[in-house]
């Protein structure tokens, strides 16, 4: 909800708690409605605001995006302006067009527990959508208002619990005495598949499922809404919703649709519930689909597992290798494969615990360091490498390649910038740039040469940097030395040496 209804006219904490109520009933009254719902209250006396702004999911928004948020002159809403300083409940047809359709607009006047008018709810519908509902059955059109003047008063009990209605669900009404007075084409259908009788006329609610009848009983006995999965052993999943609805009190609110309160049977007990609005699901399609999402997730995962320790072996041959070679040179080299070969394992044993998951750069530097330092320092150094910066994830496409410039940049610092010092820092600063990523690489060497140029360098750890950086992150690459930190600064544990910085774009997640 907008933070300026604090601020409108006549509206107290306690009434802000009202409308939070009511703003909580708006998504499934909209849903049903086929309709945009908002709840409008006055900024001043010549201007209103839309506070919350609820969109249908069982048909197309006539909004491309939410209102909330946005203000209006009384020219603009001038119902909204009469139903709160005049209390009363209007309707007219807006200019603005839908597909080529006219809006319907209906504004009711939201009152307190005093009765005092403080906001309005506005129910906008296409004309389209609203002509199909004036012809949809009686005792549906008669729930349908009395849902809405519950949602008015915010007193649809437990409504957080349902999920969204959709526009391919069906619906039944049961009445006070356990009859099914009006059944929806689609939940006829799901009935017929499985050789329920579907007759309209008073209907037994014992003649559907017992799940059918266990829900409306207990929403009945509870007064609140439920939602349940039922799954059958023929395969099918059914997802269940139960609304119960009150009759409006006589007389306090004006009718919506005009129907008499007669029609339905209503309870006799002045506190129980009138009737239950059942909305039905088919998601047999939706929860298949979701468990073959999960299988094939695992057998991913198990792929990224068995890769990762496959890896590992790689590299423990190589260091067999090395032990055995005699040439220094050459066990420079193995020792480097070797790192190579951990830092692409890494992100492999990421992927096999969070699947396709985008991957915390910040956890990867941490566990590439402490890898780079235990395999590249020398017997009697101490290396103090520290990672800085917020959690920042990328898709795996990225982080692979993220993971083994890291490793070379770091080997780099330890090889030619630390070299075999005692003691050494070396520090990892990362920065989130909101559609790119930086990340710093900042040795306490002694520096870089003064002849120095990265495109004349012949070090293959700097070549596979670069071309890692510019062919698949479509970044940049920059290696100079540490600038001087101003006299007395603690900011870095790192004053001098040189910095190695790759900056690259974001990808989406989406995009692998």
């Amino acid at each position: 909800m907008d933070k300026r209804i604090r601020g409108c006219v006549g509206i107290n904490d306690s009434d802000v708690d009202f409308l939070e109520d009511i703003e909580q009933c708006m998504a499934i009254t909209a849903d049903l409605s086929r309709a945009d719902l908002q709840l409008c209250a006055l900024l001043s006396s010549e201007q209103g605001v839309v506070a919350s702004h609820a969109a249908p999911h069982s048909i197309s928004s006539i909004y491309r995006q939410s209102t909330e948020g946005l203000t209006f002159s009384r020219d603009e809403q001038p119902l909204v302006f009469n139903a709160i300083w005049h209390n009363r409940s209007g309707r007219r047809r807006r200019d603005v067009l839908k597909d080529g359709a006219p809006i319907i607009q209906d504004v009711y006047p939201i009152r307190n527990a005093s009765g005092r008018p403080i906001a309005a709810l506005v129910v906008e519908t296409n004309m389209i959508a609203h002509e199909r509902q004036k012809r949809r059955n009686r005792y549906f059109r008669q729930s349908l208002h009395w849902l809405q003047t519950m949602c008015m008063r915010g007193a649809i009990p437990q409504v957080s619990a349902l999920n969204p209605f959709g526009q391919y669900d069906g619906i039944y009404l049961v009445d006070s005495k356990r009859n099914v007075v009006y059944m929806s084409g689609t939940a006829s259908n799901m009935f017929r598949m499985i050789d329920r009788p579907t007759n309209l006329n008073q209907q037994p609610l014992d003649t559907l499922e017992s799940e059918d009848q266990q829900l409306v009983a207990q929403t009945f006995a509870t007064d609140v809404c439920h939602e349940v999965r039922n799954e059958y052993n023929d395969g099918r999943t059914w997802v269940r919703k139960a609304i119960p609805l009150h009759a409006p009190s006589e007389g306090r609110f004006v009718g919506i649709l005009g129907l008499s309160w007669l029609t339905l049977n209503r309870s006799n007990d002045d506190h129980g519930v009138d009737a239950v609005l059942v909305l039905m699901q088919n998601a047999t399609e939706a929860v298949a689909k979701q468990r073959e999402l999960e299988v094939k997730s695992a057998i991913i995962q198990e792929v990224h597992h068995r890769i990762k320790n496959n890896l590992q072996n790689v590299a423990a041959i190589l260091r067999i290798q090395a032990r055995r070679s005699v040439n220094e040179e050459t066990k420079q080299h193995l020792g480097d494969a070797v790192n190579r070969v951990l830092s692409m394992s890494v992100i492999h044993e990421f992927l096999s615990h969070d699947g396709h998951n985008p991957i915390n750069v910040r956890d990867v530097c941490q566990r590439i360091a402490g890898q780079v330092v235990e395999v590249a320092r020398g017997p009697s150094q101490h290396i103090d490498v520290r990672v800085q910066g917020p959690s920042i994830r990328l898709p795996a496409s990225q982080a692979t390649p993220v993971a083994l410039v890291l490793n070379e940049l770091l080997m780099n610092a330890i090889e030619h910038g630390v070299r075999d010092r005692a003691q050494s820092a070396i520090l990892v600063m990362l920065d989130d740039l909101g559609d790119g990523v930086r990340i710093c690489v900042q040795d306490d060497g002694d520096g870089l040469p003064v002849t120095f140029d990265l495109r004349q360098s012949n070090s293959l750890g700097l070549q596979i940097v670069q071309t890692l950086v510019t062919n698949d992150l479509k970044g940049q690459f920059e290696l100079k030395a540490t600038p001087a930190a101003p006299n007395g600064s603690t900011e870095s544990p790192v004053a001098r040496g040189t910095q190695a910085i790759v900056t690259i774009p974001k990808r989406s997640m989406g995009v692998e």
